[in-house]
């Protein structure tokens, strides 16, 4: 079994590698090569035999008077039911993260009293 998780550090992005049997975790640089960022506000989940495919737009194309909206879809990526379970758990662990209230701030939605 491997366990993986996402690690930032100095806006480098590394992979925190670490296989079941191993107490050292090895630190993997991430490369991007050829790759354009593109902006997705819908995802169509779609499951094969043995993937799980993403299938990523950025929205509907309203009606133009042929009877149907369109949802162009840009990007695809098809992941392994473990790969998407970590993607689950990792996605958990940076929403959690996000919801913690950070130094300084409050929470409570009172008004200062004057």
């Amino acid at each position: 079994m491997t366990d993986y998780s996402i690690a930032f550090a100095n806006s480098h992005n590394y992979l925190s590698h670490r296989m079941a049997n191993e107490p050292k975790k090895q630190q993997i640089q991430i490369k991007y090569e050829d790759m354009t960022a593109r902006y997705a506000n819908q995802v169509v989940l779609t499951t094969g035999q043995e993937e799980v495919y993403l299938d990523f737009s950025s929205g509907i194309i309203p009606d133009q008077g042929q009877g149907f909206s369109t949802l162009p879809v840009h990007t695809r990526i098809a992941m392994t039911a473990s790969g998407v379970r970590r993607l689950y758990q990792t996605l958990g662990q940076l929403f959690a993260k996000a919801q913690q209230p950070q130094a300084g701030t409050t929470t409570s939605t009172e008004q200062p009293q004057a």
